[in-house]
């Protein structure tokens, strides 16, 4: 399990859990110092997201998403009710066109790229990324969202049928759904095992191994692709979704724990 991570990816971490809600300058600290974070290099760390608009102060000593991270804040809110995102398949796909968009800004690129794989397209033929048209946005709501996540507004979606079921499969193949669910069940392996021996645990290791072991799953909730049904094991996608819920809650009791026991202001966190 990875032990280390950088002020910036705990301060964004603990904004991912909070839900998009205000969190405390004081709770970052004592959630940094937990894994050998200075509270300087926290302090410097907020200053600097401040300050490139991905924080903003909501009051003394309390930030909130700043407006470069909008996009990030759409994740934030929306990741626990990603499952119900999905709906029945029709068979048909969404194909966005991206040859016209240009490869010299690598930058531009890789933004792109990474928002178009986070909503669950994959590259099928060079300039043309593929999914399933099982979303509830539909097709304009996705082409929202991928602006938003700073795509060109030149994108084109389409809507595709395959030819004939040859080139239906594919298509498919794209995704390797037995790895997906290979994922499922090692993160629900690593959340039921931290939650047979946290009660035994001092409190201080229970918020750290918390908080790594949520922010992996809620990762792979932020990024999965959902695919149809007919595709993937849904009960076991499911169990995945709820298992992940309710530990980030349970993960967010602990860290208002540790924030009254150090602090002893008898304040929720956020």
């Amino acid at each position: 399990m990875q032990s280390k991570a950088s002020p910036k990816q705990l301060i964004l971490g603990l904004m991912l859990a909070a839900k998009g809600k205000p969190v405390k300058a004081a709770h970052m600290v004592v959630a940094c110092q937990l894994f050998g974070v200075s509270e300087n290099h926290v302090r410097v760390a907020l200053t600097r997201l401040s300050a490139e608009g991905h924080l903003k102060s909501v009051s003394r000593g309390v930030y909130a998403l700043g407006t470069r991270a909008a996009p990030t804040g759409d994740d934030v809110r929306d990741w626990s009710q990603r499952l119900g995102i999905a709906q029945a398949w029709n068979g048909q796909f969404i194909v966005a066109i991206t040859t016209n968009l240009g490869r010299k800004d690598r930058q531009q690129v890789q933004a792109r790229e990474r928002a178009l794989g986070m909503h669950g397209f994959k590259v099928w033929l060079p300039g043309v990324f593929v999914r399933p048209d099982n979303l509830a946005w539909g097709i304009d709501g996705l082409h929202t969202r991928l602006l938003d996540k700073g795509v060109e507004p030149d994108l084109a979606l389409n809507w595709m049928t395959p030819r004939n079921q040859n080139q239906a499969q594919e298509i498919q193949a794209l995704w390797d759904a037995r790895k997906l669910e290979r994922l499922y069940k090692s993160h629900l392996q690593k959340m039921q095992n931290w939650l047979k021996g946290y009660q035994k645990m001092a409190l201080e290791r229970a918020a750290r191994e918390a908080y790594l072991v949520g922010s992996e799953a809620i990762y792979q909730v932020r990024h999965d692709p959902l695919l149809p049904d007919a595709w993937i094991d849904r009960a076991l996608r499911d169990e995945f979704f709820a298992q992940v819920e309710q530990f980030n809650a349970l993960g967010q009791q602990i860290w208002h724990d540790i924030q009254i026991r150090i602090l002893k202001d008898g304040e929720a966190p956020y």
